[in-house]
């Protein structure tokens, strides 16, 4: 009876044992499947521009460069400015795996509230998946002010060219009241005259510069400055860059860049 205790005392001690030995001892547990969602199709090299304080222009832009890294063609089906002050321009649509395409924002400076903006579009895109991604165009519109626009002005005239005639728009942005009491160029090769004086729906006053490029042109380039001189104390005169390309140079002749003095007319 004694032996036979201590045999059940042992089966017992040991039992805890065994079960262990058969749980842990049991087939490998089976990994978990888990499944990684696909990287979105378009990748843009920057997915916000910050221009900062900028110089008057009658347009500032910002341009977002992108690549389909997916492994599906790309179709963007959208692309939703944040105010109709924001201008989106897309070349194309569909663009294959490693193609490249760009989206240019605009805005006009002269038509909004000085300040900081900060404005931004939605370009939904599917790849085959519906998806959407936000680009953030920043910058800050300066004070309204006086601007003459283009700003500067290039001409390339070669053997057998048409004179040019060009037009230089004054704005005052401020909304006051001015005039053009003279205008004159550094070089005869180009003439100014005043031209017509007017009011914009907005209120803005404005006067145009016409000036006129002969269609002969010395070789080579020239440069001139168009002074526009006005009523406004705080403006008395405005100056404007013109870049003339006359025939280019036989090859080896030296091609140097003339500054022409002559009496301005």
């Amino acid at each position: 009876m004694a032996i036979s205790a201590k045999l059940g005392a042992l089966a017992m001690a040991v039992t805890p044992f065994i079960w262990s030995v058969v749980v842990h001892s049991g087939a490998a547990p089976t990994p978990l499947s888990i499944t990684v969602p696909e990287r979105p199709g378009l990748a843009f090299r920057q997915y916000a521009v910050d221009l900062g304080p900028i110089q008057p222009t009658p347009e500032a832009r910002a341009t977002f460069v992108f690549a389909n890294r997916g492994k599906s063609a790309v179709d963007i089906t959208a692309v939703d400015p944040s105010c109709s002050c924001l201008i989106s321009r897309l070349d194309q649509k569909h663009f294959e795996p490693g193609e490249e395409g760009r989206i240019v924002l605009r805005i006009q400076p002269m038509k909004e509230q000085p300040g900081v903006k900060e404005l931004y579009a939605d370009v939904s895109y599917t790849d085959p998946e519906p998806r959407q991604v936000r680009l953030t165009f920043k910058l800050s519109i300066p004070e309204r002010q006086m601007t003459v626009s283009p700003p500067a002005l290039m001409v390339y005239h070669p053997v057998g060219s048409d004179s040019t005639d060009a037009t230089f728009t004054v704005t005052d942005g401020r909304k006051k009241s001015f005039e053009i009491t003279e205008v004159a160029s550094t070089s005869e090769l180009v003439s100014p005259v005043i031209g017509e004086r007017a009011l914009t729906p907005t209120g803005e006053w404005t006067q145009t510069v016409k000036v006129t490029v002969p269609g002969t042109l010395p070789t080579g380039k020239h440069q001139v400055m168009i002074r526009i001189k006005t009523s406004d104390p705080g403006y008395p005169e405005l100056r404007v860059p013109m870049m003339l390309q006359g025939p280019i140079p036989a090859e080896g002749a030296a091609d140097e860049d003339h500054e022409h003095a002559h009496p301005a007319k």
